[in-house]
């Protein structure tokens, strides 16, 4: 199965699941994952910025949940915490992707950006799915019990070959954009993200 067959358009209310478009939000800045065509790192592995840039969802903030590499996973098939998943940028077809060697230009973190397409991909685009249990009222609304990955839930995404988590903070890569790098093992503050529409 390709990555094209995973196209099931944005959930309501609900569980994740693969094919899905969805959009990131950052908990602590309140700004949504972003990637623009053409906009790419000018040193450091040259290619096309991952970021924390708009504070409405859009094209450009949207995302596919696709499955690791090499898994059988059906399209409309729930996610659950724990689950090794890939996250394609549905403007561009590219994957986020970390990898090691490459710092973040502001903090010097681990880079973040997205690259590929459709039919190249490697390990640097897996991505595991944690469950952020640190939040009382949260784990009121929610069943910490259940291992599904909902809408509104709070997780962090942890890169399989490095170890480190997706992160992002207050330290900008322009006037306007705020960084995302890959760091520390977490749960940090500032790894902490949320499905959002």
């Amino acid at each position: 199965m390709s990555d094209e067959d995973y196209n099931c358009g944005s959930p309501a209310d609900g569980a994740i699941q693969y094919g899905n478009h969805i959009s990131l939000k950052h908990n602590m800045t309140g700004r949504f994952l972003t990637a623009q065509d053409g906009n790419i790192y000018e040193e450091g592995s040259g290619q096309q910025k991952a970021y924390c840039g708009a504070w409405e969802s859009s094209e450009d903030t949207t995302f596919i949940v696709i499955p690791r590499i090499g898994s059988d996973a059906e399209p409309g098939t729930d996610v659950n915490f724990g689950d090794v998943i890939r996250i394609k940028h549905l403007p561009t077809r590219l994957n986020l992707h970390s990898h090691e060697g490459f710092q973040s230009p502001v903090t010097g973190q681990q880079e973040v950006t997205c690259y590929g397409d459709d039919y190249t991909m490697d390990e640097n685009d897996e991505w595991i799915v944690e469950q952020w249990t640190y939040d009382e009222e949260e784990n009121e609304e929610f069943d910490v019990e259940d291992a599904t990955w909902y809408t509104g839930r709070s997780f962090f995404l942890r890169h399989v070959p490095t170890g480190l988590t997706l992160h992002s903070h207050d330290e900008l890569l322009n006037d306007d954009d705020n960084e995302v790098a890959c760091f520390g093992d977490g749960p940090d503050e500032n790894d902490r993200w949320r499905v959002a529409f």
